[in-house]
């Protein structure tokens, strides 16, 4: 059977691209063998060098693991400095050689494993055109695409009032920490939003824990709670939906 040319192309890709993924696993396990000790030793003060340790002891698949949590610190440090996993300290004194070598090799393995998903989905074009002609794969994309753009108005309305939420919350200890994770990227933001939405509909407890100030909860612009408490009612139908759709998909296609 002879290739055509786009066929040959596609065949190369794959394989530079899998032997791609090897050599990264390879140099992922060999910077756990030689580069452990250095982290450990930087994240002294810090609660998550047990969880390193522990998954350095777990054989290759747990120092892939670990790994995977180094890379998640070195990117989103602001969101393990405020659940207590990472001191701030630690962090500015790792060696920034070592923390731009970890960012660089994170994102060789994201490129490649994501060339490796776009060319299964694109090997895999005529089946995926035949599953979504299904109504319950339908409904799956549509709940999924609303859950999206609800995020993503979400997203952009606590951009657009993040001042005027946290001058509503200036009496609360909780302040610097919904600052500290709005600037951590995308994650960050998503889990500042989850806080805010507990805030607002379950105040009591924040206020028990000593996180939020009574007064701040009762002055909250009513407008502004309203909105983000509709928002989020629409968020949790669409996820819902989402789930419960892609799980009959997933079902059915099984």
């Amino acid at each position: 059977m002879t290739l055509r040319t786009s066929e040959k192309i596609f065949l190369l890709i794959g394989i530079v691209d899998f032997v791609g993924i090897f050599i990264l696993i390879g140099v992922m396990l060999y910077v756990a063998k030689t580069k452990t000790e250095i982290i450990l030793d930087h994240l002294t003060n810090s609660s998550i060098s047990s969880r390193l340790i522990m998954l350095w002891h777990g054989g290759p698949w747990g120092k892939i693991y670990m790994m995977g949590e180094v890379f998640d610190i070195m990117r989103n440090p602001e969101f393990y400095i405020h659940t207590g996993k990472l001191c701030a300290k630690d962090f500015e004194n790792f060696p920034k050689k070592l923390k731009k070598n970890l960012i660089i090799l994170y994102k060789l393995v994201f490129i490649f494993f994501a060339i490796m998903m776009c060319l299964g989905i694109s090997s895999s074009v005529d089946q995926i055109n035949n599953i979504v002609k299904d109504p319950i794969v339908i409904m799956t994309l549509v709940s999924f695409t609303g859950l999206l753009v609800v995020n993503g108005i979400l997203l952009y309305t606590a951009k657009r009032r993040l001042e005027t939420i946290l001058n509503s919350l200036k009496r609360s200890s909780i302040t610097s920490s919904l600052l500290m994770l709005w600037q951590a990227g995308l994650g960050g933001r998503i889990y500042m939003l989850g806080e805010i939405f507990g805030i607002l509909k379950k105040p009591a407890r924040y206020i028990s824990q000593g996180k939020v100030s009574a007064r701040d909860v009762k002055n909250f612009p009513p407008k502004l709670k309203r909105d983000l408490l509709k928002l989020n009612k629409y968020q949790q139908i669409f996820g819902f939906a989402f789930v419960g759709f892609g799980l009959l998909a997933l079902f059915g296609l099984i």
